[in-house]
């Protein structure tokens, strides 16, 4: 016995011909294994909390998954084994899936398998052994099986409902016109198409109409919907000249179906769908178009495989309809001067090969006949013999709408009358079965292999290429315009961990953010791997891993595929608080983040693209040693992000870092300290303003973070420490670049989530002893002295409008406040201007009326330093814009009475003296921030003298501070 090529077998496996009852059994257990191994495969968490599984550890999800591997593997055999109806395979399937249940039981057991996994294959690998065994019995008692496919009756079925019981009427093609023709050969060259062309010779009865139904629409509704016309051919020899060929002689007679519209059914769906406008579709002229039979006939006894078209001889000077009514007077003219009708032929296997002129169709005269008693079947007759997945659908679908619709017009008009009840009875006694005629016919005869062509092994190969590269196509489609951020219930964690838009341009992997400080742990400022970026300062919540978990400030989204990190408002504006040495620290969010080092931090990324060890494998190295802790927060990299890290993404991310490192080269970050950032300089830079030329006084800007509580009261006043802007939503979008949102990706949803609760968001009240007689004595001396600049406590701090003594919320000249001067004049003029610049397109006067996003316009630069409310003062040490006091209690004292030198960045409280605790050089192995306020940029002058309280007495000062305490 010879062995079929590759190309004949993928053509039994799609066309299934012959297949056994119990070869069908064993296609479908394969189907359903299939679809159950995908699940599991691509949902296994799912798939386990369906079966009721225990939950799943990440490596418990893995070997879920390689179950799902080996079903859906197994499924797959089943399938081609089935669809080749192998006996074989069939017959060894009977026996080995008896076992399953035997081995599923040993396994559970054994506590290999959990109990509902062992059933779910036990009760499935079972019955299908039951469902097989009784398709094999039934195969061997009643023979081969001559039903349709299930596709074919579920097809049939729904054609036959809608044409007995919805439409009374066919389903398509229901209003046509009959003609009698004639045919005769144009003697073609090639020998098999001359035979065909005799045995068409005779007479034709022809059907042209329109596809689709619209008996009832109004002329100017139907001329607009889109339709193609259609010729139904019957060949025939009569014995008469008036013979009309009503009704069709089986294996004499042969019915030849085409459509305008497309040579292919796929075509003429798409074409239909969007409008009628391709492939030369012309409904209101029949003569325009070329009707293509959509199914492959083989003819001259199978030794030829060719695709069949009419293409009409449309005469000269014919003018061209513009509506239905011209379309139907065009056909009665083409008629009367008996216009023809080309059959022509084009070998199956290349489409580049042209179409050959074999017969002609002469029209003779139009006929009146009864249309509901004629009806065309699919089937072989005068030497042709249709075949395809298209010509099998028909074979079952035509039989049953000509047996559910009425056979006469009477009996049309009949059923126009009846109940919907009696239509679907009616419908539901005519079953689905093939036209009888063909299992005796040759439809499925062998045909030899040169008819189809040297491409068939190619074309199969390409199909295959096309449908897996459009599969891929669509998956990466997917992938990569993935944009999910995540989300958080409670308005404080969408705080601490909601994103702004930040991740979308200048996220970090997650892999890269816990992979680079045990990578690089000399760049740490403690030297230390195992830690995260707690030695930056960042905040880990108590019970979090800092080597996989992230800190406060740091939000995730998946964004194309890949999860990324970045900063948030919160990691500037959220602090920690301890009231012993050792005891646990509260975080408080609203607060200046005074233990976080940004320059610190901001030094280590720009830095670390230098060292040899950032490359690609070296990081995908250290991921490998980290990505099966059970701590991570994401799955381990896949192959195609795997693929991303190791030849782009590092390479993007070094070359971004150091055009970062360069273009902020001017910034010294290392004098920030922890709470501290240049707020202006670096847009300048991001500005293209040309550093290098700028006056020397700019370059130092450096201020603490400030608190962010109350914002709704805030409204109007003049914000940032001087003052140089007085929009809060302006304020927002303009921090918010500081966290990596621009124009283009900015999350505007989410940032007015976090502005909306910062509106009313509220400080804690100060936790420690209060003495209470003395704050009563406080009040009066805070009015007298700082309440004209703070306000009141409680919000809205002023009166509206403000009185003529209240300045909270404006700015105090320089001259006056008397403070150190850098940090204002580092912002300018010029780059208000280009500030203005930000946000453009979003102007109000062209629609854009939402707070977010918007065009920056309030941005001014101004003279002195903004008065601002001192709601949760006791979280906002150290205090002066610059930081330059350590306490509260220091902040009345004349500057000549305050610490020179002291230390940042320790989140000890020290109640006393209100401020946290700054004469320790380390503690619990942290070394904290030298801060000297000789240097420039920290000097700690100003807001001194009789106006400002540093000249009350002692006990004054005492009563003051304990008041400050309620804030």
């Amino acid at each position: 016995m010879s062995t079929r090529n590759l190309a004949q077998m993928f053509h039994r496996l799609l066309q299934a011909q012959g297949q056994t009852r119990a070869a069908r059994s064993v296609e479908y257990f394969g189907w359903i294994d299939l679809v159950l191994g995908i699940l599991l495969l691509v949902a296994p968490y799912w798939s386990a909390s369906l079966l009721h599984l225990p939950s799943l550890t990440i490596q418990g999800g893995n070997y879920l998954r390689l179950v799902g591997l080996l079903v859906s593997g197994l499924g797959m055999l089943y399938v081609v084994s089935g669809r080749l109806n192998a006996e074989g395979f069939v017959f060894a399937s009977l026996l080995d899936r008896p076992v399953v249940p035997g081995i599923m039981a040993f396994l559970w057991l054994m506590d290999i398998l959990p109990g509902p996994l062992a059933l779910a294959f036990s009760v499935s690998d079972f019955g299908g052994f039951l469902w097989t065994l009784s398709a094999w019995n039934a195969d061997a008692r009643l023979g081969p099986e001559t039903r349709p496919r299930p596709i074919a009756k579920i097809t049939a079925s729904f054609f036959g409902f809608v044409s007995g019981v919805v439409r009374n009427a066919r389903t398509f093609h229901p209003d046509g016109r009959v003609f009698r023709g004639s045919v005769r050969s144009l003697h073609p060259v090639e020998p098999a198409l001359a035979r065909a062309s005799e045995q068409l010779v005779g007479s034709v009865l022809l059907r042209i109409g329109m596809g689709v139904m619209k008996r009832g629409v109004p002329w100017w509704l139907a001329d607009r919907i889109p339709d193609a016309p259609s010729i139904s051919s019957r060949f025939f020899s009569s014995s008469t000249a008036s013979e009309a060929g009503l009704l069709r002689r089986p294996d004499e007679d042969l019915d030849l179906l085409c459509t305008a519209g497309g040579d292919r059914l796929w075509k003429l769906v798409v074409n239909l769908l969007t409008g009628g406008l391709m492939y030369g579709l012309h409904r209101f002229d029949y003569f325009q178009n070329v009707y293509y039979s959509q199914v492959p006939y083989r003819i001259s006894g199978g030794t030829l495989d060719v695709w069949i078209r009419l293409l009409p001889d449309r005469g000269v000077g014919q003018v061209t309809p513009l509506n239905g009514a011209g379309r139907e007077q065009g056909l009665k003219e083409a008629v009367a001067r008996h216009s023809v009708l080309r059959i022509e032929a084009q070998r199956v296997g290349n489409a580049r090969e042209p179409f050959v002129p074999f017969a002609e169709i002469q029209f003779e005269e139009e006929i009146e006949i009864d249309q509901e008693a004629l009806h065309f079947d699919p089937v072989a007759g005068r030497g042709f013999v249709p075949h395809g997945f298209l010509t099998n659908l028909r074979m079952t679908v035509y039989p049953v709408s000509v047996r559910c619709r009425p056979s006469t017009q009477m009996e049309r008009a009949r059923r126009e009358h009846e109940g919907i009840g009696k239509r679907l009875a009616r419908c539901f006694e005519h079953r689905p079965s093939a036209i009888p005629e063909i299992r005796s016919s040759n439809i499925n005869a062998p045909v030899n292999p040169t008819v189809r062509g040297q491409h068939s092994w190619l074309k199969i190969a390409l199909f295959s290429a096309i449908v897996v590269g459009l599969l891929l196509t669509l998956y990466l489609a997917v992938r990569f315009t993935r944009d999910r951020p995540i989300d958080y219930a409670d308005n404080v964690l969408h705080f601490m961990y909601g994103s702004t838009g930040g991740e979308k341009m200048n996220g970090i992997p997650y892999w890269f953010w816990v992979a680079l400080p045990e990578l690089f742990p000399e760049y740490l400022p403690d030297r230390m791997p195992g830690r995260g970026f707690s030695s930056f300062g960042m905040i880990y919540e108590k019970g979090k891993d800092p080597r996989f978990d992230l800190p406060v400030g740091m939000s995730k989204r998946n964004y194309r595929g890949i999860d990324v990190v970045y900063l948030n408002c919160a990691s500037c504006h959220t602090g920690t608080v301890r009231d012993t040495a050792g005891s646990e620290p509260r975080v408080v969010a609203g607060m200046p983040a005074h233990t976080f080092d940004l320059g610190a931090w901001g030094k280590f990324l720009t830095s670390i693209p230098l060292d040899q060890k950032f490359t690609g494998q070296r990081l995908l190295d250290q991921i490998e040693k980290m990505q099966d802790d059970p701590h991570r927060l994401v799955n381990k990299p896949d192959l195609i992000n795997r693929l991303i890290f190791r030849y782009f993404a590092v390479d993007l991310m070094r070359e971004r870092l150091l055009i970062l490192r360069q273009r902020l080269a001017f910034i010294d970050n290392s004098t920030w300290g922890p709470g501290r950032v240049d707020t202006f300089n670096a847009p300048k830079a991001l500005l293209n303003f040309p550093m290098e030329h700028v006056d020397s006084k700019e370059l130092i800007g450096n201020a603490d973070f400030p608190s962010i509580w109350n914002q709704e009261p805030r409204k109007g006043m003049q914000l940032h420490w001087d003052g140089n802007n007085t929009s809060v939503d302006e304020r927002n979008l303009s921090a918010a670049f500081g966290t990596g949102a621009y124009p283009p990706t900015l999350d505007a949803e989410r940032l007015l989530r976090t502005a909306k609760w910062l509106e009313t968001a509220q400080p804690p009240p100060f936790p420690y002893r209060i003495d209470n007689p003395l704050v009563l004595k406080g009040a009066p001396i805070y009015y007298k002295y700082c309440a004209g600049c703070h306000g009141t406590r409680e919000a809205p701090y002023r009166h509206n409008p403000p009185q003529k003594d209240e300045r909270v919320g404006t700015v105090v000249p320089i001259e006056d406040i008397g403070t150190d001067r850098h940090r204002l004049d580092s912002y300018t003029w010029l780059l208000a201007v280009n500030q203005g610049t930000l946000y453009a397109g979003y102007e109000k006067e062209w629609g854009f009326d939402k707070p977010y996003p918007q065009r920056f316009s309030h941005f001014r630069k101004t003279k002195g330093y903004a008065n601002s409310p001192l709601d949760g003062i006791w979280l906002r040490a150290p205090y002066l814009h610059n930081g330059s006091v350590p306490s509260l209690r220091e902040l009345l004292e004349p500057a000549a009475a305050r610490t020179k030198f002291f230390y940042r960045g320790n989140d000890l409280y020290d109640p006393e003296n209100i401020g946290f605790v700054s004469n320790v050089a380390e503690q619990n192995g942290r070394h904290f921030f030298p801060f000297d306020t000789e240097k420039e940029g920290n000097h700690n002058y100003g807001h001194e003298g009789p106006a400002y309280g540093t000249s009350l007495p002692a006990e004054e000062k005492r009563a003051l501070l304990e008041y400050l305490k309620t804030f």
